[in-house]
């Protein structure tokens, strides 16, 4: 299976999670810094983030993928402007 050049959400523990975290990676190295958002809290299992600013109009995978600094490999959900990462901590 070929890996697409996409923002991958929720990869962990699948086929081809080490090229789909590099993706990740890459992508967020291209993005970082092109929207404004603010950490508000950490709890069990997840982080809270509220973006601020999204001038360049990013799609919601990668607002996500600058709240994980590149990661998502557990994943995140997104309600109004908050978005909430999953982690593996808690």
């Amino acid at each position: 299976m070929k890996v697409e050049n996409k923002v991958y959400n929720g990869y962990a523990f699948t086929k081809d999670m080490k090229e789909k975290g590099q993706i990740n990676r890459a992508i967020y190295n291209e993005i970082k810094g092109k929207a404004e958002i603010k950490w508000i809290s950490n709890s069990s299992g997840q982080t809270v983030y509220n973006v601020i600013r999204n001038p360049e109009n990013l799609t919601k995978d990668q607002l996500a993928l600058i709240c994980d600094s590149g990661n998502l490999c557990f994943g995140y959900r997104m309600f109004g402007n908050q978005i909430t990462i999953y982690t593996d901590w808690g």
